[in-house]
C-alpha cells in the first residue's frame, strides 16, 4: 500500500540528488506509446494477426483456457509466425522484400518480426506541441545509461552520441563501458531478427536472462533507476527483478529499496508526487518509490538539472580509449601517455588526462572547469582567468544548467575590455542575464515575516531551510558576506551542484555582479575584497 506521500518536483530531486551517481533509465512501452503512438503489447499482436486471414481470437483460441496472460501473447505470436511464413513466400505483396532479404531470415518467425519492424519503425514524434515540447526537455537529461524494452529508435534519437547495444547478444558478448549506452534488450527496429516477439524468442531470452542479470547488476546497485511506461505488475519487470534481487546480498537489496523509481501518470492506483510503495516478486517484498505526475516535462527538468562534473559522452569515450590503450602496444591518438623514468616509483605517480591537443596542457584546462568550479571561483572573486579561453568555453559549460553564475564572466570580460557575446550564450544563461527566471524559493517551509528577515539571521535561525530561503529574503552587505561564506562551505567541499545550491549562487551572483543589490555596490565589492584578501 502506498504511503508517505508527498507532493513537488523537489522531493523526487532530493532523492536523485542524495545519490552520487546520474540515474540509468528503464523505459518500457508507455513512454513510446506517449510520444510516437506506438501500440501495445496486443495492439501489436492484433497487428501481427492482420498480415494473415485470421484475427487473435481465432489463434487465442488453439491455446489451453489456462495459460497465463503473460504467456498468451507471445504464444499467440509463434502461431501467428507460422501462419505469416506461409503468406511470405506465396504472396506477391512480398515478393521485393523476399529479394531484399534472401538468406537473411533463416527462421520460420523471421519474416513477421521483419513486418513488425517496418511497422514500428514508420512510426514518427506524435504531432502535439505540448508532447514535442516534453521531448526536447527530455534530450537534455543527465543520465548514465538506459535501458529499454521497446523496439523504437526515440532514445537514440533523443541520445545522440550514446553507444547503443542491441539485444542480449550484443549486451552479454560485447565490452561495453557501462556509462553512455543503451541497452536495447528485446531488440531494435534496425535488426528485425532481434525482436523478442514469438514464444521461442522468449524463451531463448530466459535461458539468457542470468547472463543479462549479471551485466545489469552493477548499473542497478550503484545508480537510481528510473523506470518509464511501466507498472509495478508488468511481466517483464517482475522477472527482471527477480533475477537480480535473487544475486544480490540483504545489504545490497537495502540499497536498492532506495534506487528504484516508477514515474507514471497519476491515478487513483498513483498519487501525485512521490510515494513510498512496494514490490513483490517470488521469495522477494522490497521497497520502491512512485511518482505520479500530469506531464513528464518537470521530472526531465529535474533529470536536467542533475550535477554532472564531466559530460557522460566523454567518460565513455576516456573509458574505451584507456581500454584499447591498456591493450594496444602504443598510445591512442586522442590520449597521450608520458612514459615512466627509468626507477620512477608507480606508486608516486599521479594520472593527468588531457582531452584535446596536447600542446594545450599547459593551458588553464576549461574544458574540465565545471559549473561548481565556476559557483566558487566567483565566490573567492578570482581574476586570474584567461578571459578569452573562460568566454569560449561559457556555452558548453552552461549549456544544460538553468541557474549559473553568469554575471561574474560577464563582469570579469567587461573588467578586461572585452566584448561578452551576449547572442552566443545558451537560451538558459541568456535568460538569467535578462533576469528570467525570476529566483524564488522552491515550495517548502515558509517562516512568518521571512521576506523581511536578512540572511543571517534566516541562517542562525532557520539553517535547514537557508539554501532555499536565501533567494527571497533580504540583503545588507553583512547578509551578502554570510551568503559568501554559507556558499563557499559547500561548493569547497561538494563537486557536485545541487540545484537548491546552484539558485542560491545565482542570487549571489545578481546581487554581486548583476543588479539585484540596492545598496551602494562598489561598497559592497570593495568589503568582499577587503574580507577575501
Amino acid at each position: 500500500m502506498a504511503k508517505a506521500q508527498m507532493d513537488s518536483h523537489d522531493d523526487l530531486a532530493a532523492v536523485l540528488g542524495a545519490s552520487d551517481t546520474l540515474p540509468v533509465i528503464f523505459v518500457g512501452s508507455g513512454f513510446s506509446r506517449r510520444y510516437l503512438g506506438t501500440p501495445d503489447w496486443e495492439s501489436l499482436v492484433a497487428y501481427a494477426a492482420s498480415l494473415t486471414k485470421y484475427p487473435v481470437d481465432y489463434y487465442s483460441s488453439q491455446l489451453p483456457g489456462n495459460t497465463p496472460k503473460e504467456q498468451r501473447l507471445p504464444l499467440v505470436s509463434s502461431l501467428i509466425a507460422k501462419e505469416f511464413h506461409q503468406v511470405w513466400w506465396d504472396s506477391p505483396a512480398y515478393e521485393e522484400l523476399r529479394v531484399q532479404f534472401a538468406g537473411r531470415l533463416p527462421e520460420s518467425g523471421d519474416p513477421l518480426k521483419v513486418m513488425v519492424a517496418r511497422y514500428i519503425e514508420g512510426m514518427k514524434p506524435l504531432d502535439d506541441p505540448a508532447l514535442k515540447d516534453e521531448l526536447e526537455r527530455f534530450t537534455e537529461a543527465k543520465i548514465h545509461a538506459a535501458i529499454t524494452t521497446n523496439y523504437d529508435s526515440l532514445l537514440e534519437s533523443c541520445f545522440d552520441g550514446f553507444q547503443t547495444y542491441v539485444g542480449q547478444q550484443d549486451v552479454i558478448f560485447a565490452s561495453p563501458q557501462y556509462v553512455g549506452e543503451i541497452y536495447k534488450i528485446h531488440g531494435s527496429v534496425e535488426e528485425p531478427r532481434s525482436l523478442v516477439f514469438t514464444g521461442e524468442d522468449y524463451e531463448r531470452y530466459r535461458e539468457r536472462n542470468p547472463y543479462l542479470t549479471a551485466k545489469m547488476m552493477t548499473l542497478f546497485v550503484e545508480h537510481p533507476v528510473i523506470f518509464f511506461g511501466y507498472s509495478l505488475r508488468d511481466p517483464h519487470i517482475l522477472e527482471l527483478l527477480s533475477n537480480l534481487v535473487s544475486c544480490l546480498t540483504e545489504e545490497q537489496l537495502e540499497t536498492l529499496n532506495k534506487r528504484l523509481i516508477f514515474v507514471g501518470r497519476a491515478s487513483d492506483s498513483r498519487p501525485k508526487g512521490l510515494t513510498s510503495s512496494t514490490i513483490t516478486v517470488p521469495g522477494y517484498t522490497f521497497g520502491v518509490q512512485e511518482f505520479g505526475v500530469d506531464d513528464f516535462g518537470g521530472v526531465f527538468d529535474v533529470l536536467a538539472e542533475l550535477p554532472e562534473k564531466f559530460p557522460v559522452r566523454l567518460l565513455r569515450n576516456l573509458s574505451e580509449q584507456v581500454t584499447q590503450m591498456a591493450y594496444s602496444a602504443s598510445s591512442s591518438e586522442r590520449v597521450h601517455v608520458l612514459p615512466l623514468q627509468e626507477n620512477e616509483n608507480i606508486d608516486d605517480i599521479q594520472m593527468v588526462v588531457g582531452v584535446g591537443a596536447f600542446e594545450r596542457l599547459g593551458l588553464r584546462g576549461y574544458t574540465v572547469y565545471s559549473r561548481s568550479e565556476f559557483f566558487k571561483d566567483m565566490l573567492l572573486g578570482a581574476d586570474d582567468h584567461n578571459v578569452e579561453h573562460l568566454r569560449d568555453h561559457l556555452h558548453e559549460a552552461f549549456r544544460n544548467a538553468k541557474y549559473s553564475p553568469i554575471f561574474y564572466p560577464r563582469y570579469l570580460a567587461e573588467k578586461a575590455g572585452m566584448d561578452f557575446r551576449i547572442d552566443e550564450l545558451p537560451a538558459r544563461a541568456s535568460s538569467l542575464l535578462a533576469g528570467e527566471p525570476e529566483l524564488r524559493p522552491y515550495s517548502g517551509y515558509r517562516p512568518d515575516g521571512w521576506e523581511a528577515m536578512g540572511f543571517a539571521e534566516i541562517l542562525k535561525r532557520y539553517p535547514d531551510h537557508a539554501a532555499n530561503l536565501a533567494t527571497g529574503c533580504s540583503y545588507s552587505e553583512d547578509d551578502v558576506i554570510a551568503l559568501r561564506e554559507f556558499l563557499l562551505e559547500y561548493f569547497s567541499a561538494s563537486a557536485s551542484c545541487e540545484s537548491i545550491f546552484a539558485k542560491a549562487g545565482a542570487k549571489y551572483d545578481r546581487i554581486v555582479y548583476g543588479d539585484d543589490y540596492l545598496g551602494d555596490i562598489e561598497a559592497l565589492r570593495t568589503r568582499l575584497s577587503d574580507e577575501r584578501s
